[in-house]
């Protein structure tokens, strides 16, 4: 008989930013995942014309893909919008897309939850959202160089 391995556990720090104030909006996300103590990984995404919490659903499910089946995964957030990330999607739900396949992923794991954690005591929610940030600013580098190179010469 196969004896079972207990399901290991991850703390999944994850922010988001977003600039709503450019014609380009751009919408960033980072995590940074705990087990056992240590820091065993970290990454940060960003698009153009989007938001920080489509952003924060597409890392939350490329998480939860990526950890071994079976874990136990706590995201620790200040944002209370992804709280609602494993509800089957009416309507008028916000990115249901996303949310279903959040809900999929989740199928993978022994359990997973949202914590709502306050922003300015949590210096690891600090850093997901200095690391969103700079993936929002490198990739709205990117296009606006990928824009000149493209545009011909007066």
């Amino acid at each position: 008989m196969p004896t079972s391995q207990p399901s290991a556990t991850y703390q999944v720090w994850i922010g988001g930013s977003c600039d709503y104030g450019h014609k380009e909006r751009a919408g960033g996300a980072a995590v940074v995942i705990e087990s056992e103590g240590r820091t065993i990984g970290r990454e940060a995404i960003s698009d153009l014309h989007t938001t920080e919490f489509r952003m924060m659903l597409t890392l939350m499910v490329k998480v939860m893909r990526h950890l071994p089946e079976a874990s136990d995964l706590l995201f620790l957030t200040n944002a209370a919008y992804i709280m609602n990330f494993d509800k089957v999607p009416t309507a008028k739900s916000a990115n249901p897309d996303l949310i279903q396949q959040c809900i999929e992923a989740k199928a993978r794991h022994r359990s997973v939850a949202v914590k709502i954690v306050a922003y300015h005591k949590s210096k690891l929610l600090i850093e997901t959202h200095a690391m969103a940030t700079e993936a929002m600013a490198q990739t709205r580098k990117r296009f606006h160089s990928d824009r000149k190179r493209i545009t011909p010469e007066p």
